[in-house]
């Protein structure tokens, strides 16, 4: 998979990168222990219906699963079982996005700045990033704790570009998931759609600047 459009520059001021199902295959992770903890409970909860909820906070996601599961379920004994089940495999490493580590590497070698946009909040983070060392390399952190409005809203994108001090047509954002994609491109952010688990909206894929499959495709776009 790859469509490039052809731009007038290939120079980037600044690159942001969502986390999950972006940088780390956690996306699947997150559906696992979903769909395993609802068994637990017995209650129908499949991996089709955890897609829906990729790229949405957290919370919105629990408040959607309760009025599914009827208001007497034990919700919050539910998601705390789900947050165990995340913590044991964040503290074992998340699996790292396919050429997520070698195009770091390289971008930070380029002396681009680069940051992480995220729906996940501040502690889910640190866990996230635990057994890796990319956190000491960003120039910017914006996590769900930082904004009012979440990602399709573009004020995490926005924070982002203001924090470093950077117009938002001349940074490069890596999406994974329609929220994300949406919240860039609303942000004025060129953006790349590298899909996850989840099937990207046409129309947003032709509204995309790039569309990879993987980072080791995106190298040619840095010039």
């Amino acid at each position: 998979m790859q469509h490039i459009q052809t731009m007038a520059s290939t120079k980037f001021d600044a690159i942001l990168f969502d986390k999950d199902g972006t940088i780390f295959d956690s996306e699947q992770v997150c559906c696992d222990a979903w769909v395993t903890t609802a068994k637990v409970f017995d209650v129908d909860f499949t991996a089709d219906m955890f897609k829906k909820f990729i790229g949405i906070p957290t919370h919105e996601c629990i408040k959607i699963a309760h009025q599914n599961f009827g208001s007497a379920f034990p919700m919050e004994t539910f998601t705390q079982e789900i947050s165990r089940y995340i913590s044991a495999q964040k503290k074992q490493g998340l699996p790292i996005k396919k050429g997520f580590d070698r195009f770091f590497r390289y971008i930070l070698k380029k002396n681009i700045p680069v940051g992480v946009v995220t729906s996940s909040g501040y502690d889910s983070v640190i866990e996230s990033f635990q057994q890796t060392n990319y956190m000491q390399s960003l120039d910017v952190l914006v996590t769900f704790d930082d904004i009012i409005h979440p990602k399709p809203a573009p004020d995490c994108y926005l924070l982002a570009c203001q924090k470093l001090s950077v117009a938002p047509e001349r940074v490069l954002v890596f999406e994974d998931s329609n929220a994300g994609i949406k919240a860039s491109l609303a942000a004025g952010c060129q953006t790349v759609a590298i899909p996850d688990i989840v099937d990207i909206e046409t129309e947003l894929l032709a509204r995309c600047h790039y569309t990879f499959s993987s980072f080791d495709e995106a190298y040619p776009i840095l010039g």
